[in-house]
């Protein structure tokens, strides 16, 4: 309620009314301003790409991918092998499970996910050489809802050539690093999680993913490990993140690890071969599966647009040489102490300890093994690795294979 006083008193008041209303005014601007300080700064939201479709016929292909929002994005082509690029600001992947299923003539594979912080990406493995016909980002029914349009046309390996970009070179030539060969109080393991971000790997029938559970079990494991207070434990990747093959090697050499083990989860187009198996370094492989397997593997850094690794194994330094002579005898009886200590409580495949040439075990100073949990191919296979209770058992017998490899050095 507001009073006006008349008489003698009237100046005053007045000056008295206009001081209070000058301080409401400031109250006024004063609240908006303190919360707009206060706020916390509204954090980027990644888009939704929730809907994906590939259609076409044997000279045209269209990708059709809906997001919730506008994208930013980048398409290009490599080659060796032939492929399509479609990097994209931070994107989320809630797509069917069917759209990676989808095909063409022109397109072999499907392939999504995160590449890096703040960039995903889609990758497709050519079946032939294409050209990017069209390409556009556009503004679909009510809402913000955006659809990005592909269109692929045939061409010849000479029109392909000309307008493909050459792959990414990341890998540096390996340099063997001292050895400490006085046996450390703590030993270093890197665990080495398999794929990761648009390198999903292989899928299973009921919707098991390599790179996921690759990951859950290497979390588990390193907890076993630190338990034991012997063991500094790494992760070459600790998320859903692409790590290329020579970032995972380098992790191993850079921390002068002990111990590296790389985990996978693949599938085989024989759905009837199950169980677990171990693999140590060979040039040659011990057999076709083998060697079907390492190449799959060795193939992984192709969805982030990076060249095949490469290393030169042509070794002539007399001091490298025998580095790795006895890094692979290393590797071999790790692998044959965890073959028999998986045989005691899990299903084994056939021959168990295997060899061929995977990339991720050719530091020649790091004794390294690449562990197959199973076969997704195969359901009962995919079944028990999305058990918890069948990882943790796994997780059990692989420290007690770790801690049975470093015994002779830990003085007991």
């Amino acid at each position: 309620m507001l009073i006006i006083s008349t008489g003698k008193h009237c100046s005053q008041t007045a000056s008295l009314i206009a001081a209070a209303l000058a301080a409401m005014v400031l109250l006024c601007l004063h609240i908006p301003s303190t919360l707009a300080q206060s706020a916390p700064e509204t954090e980027k939201v990644p888009a939704i790409a929730f809907a994906a479709r590939l259609v076409g016929d044997d000279n045209r292909a269209r990708l059709l991918v809906d997001f919730d929002k506008k994208v930013d994005y980048e398409i290009y082509l490599l080659d060796d092998p032939k492929r399509l690029i479609v990097d994209l600001s931070e994107t989320v992947f809630s797509l069917n499970p069917d759209a990676k299923r989808l095909s063409s003539p022109l397109v072999a594979d499907i392939r999504q996910g995160t590449l890096e912080p703040g960039k995903s990406r889609i990758a497709l493995d050519l079946a032939q050489s294409v050209v990017v016909e069209k390409k556009a980002l556009r503004k679909v029914s009510s809402g913000n809802r955006h659809r990005l349009i592909i269109d692929l046309l045939k061409s010849s390996d000479a029109d392909f050539l000309k307008v493909a970009r050459k792959p990414v070179e990341t890998f540096r030539p390996i340099t063997v690093a001292p050895r400490n060969t006085s046996g450390p109080k703590k030993f270093t393991v890197v665990l080495d999680p398999g794929h990761g971000g648009a390198d999903g790997g292989a899928a299973g029938r009921r919707g098991a993913i390599e790179k996921e559970i690759t990951l859950s079990f290497v979390k588990r494991l390193r907890t076993a490990l630190e338990a034991e207070g012997r063991f500094n434990v790494v992760l070459t990747r600790e998320n859903d993140s692409f790590v290329s093959l020579g970032s995972r090697l380098e992790t191993a050499r850079n921390v002068k690890a002990d111990l590296m083990i790389s985990v996978h989860a693949d599938s085989l187009r024989q759905r009837s071969i199950r169980g677990a198996t171990v693999y140590t370094l060979s040039e040659r492989g011990s057999d076709a599966l083998a060697r079907a397997l390492a190449r799959k593997q060795n193939r992984a850094d192709l969805v982030a647009g990076l060249e095949l690794p490469k290393i030169d194994t042509d070794v002539t330094d007399i001091l490298i040489d025998l580095t790795r002579r006895e890094t692979e005898a290393f590797s071999k009886s790790f692998a044959r102490i965890m073959v028999d200590q998986m045989a005691t409580g899990i299903r084994l495949i056939g021959n168990p300890q295997r060899s061929a040439d995977f990339f991720v075990l050719k530091a020649p100073e790091v004794p390294s093994v690449l562990l197959e949990l199973g076969y997704l191919s195969n359901e009962e296979d995919e079944k028990l690795m999305q058990s918890e209770q069948w990882q943790a058992k796994v997780v059990e017998l692989t420290k007690l294979a770790i801690l049975g490899f470093f015994k002779p050095r830990m003085g007991q």
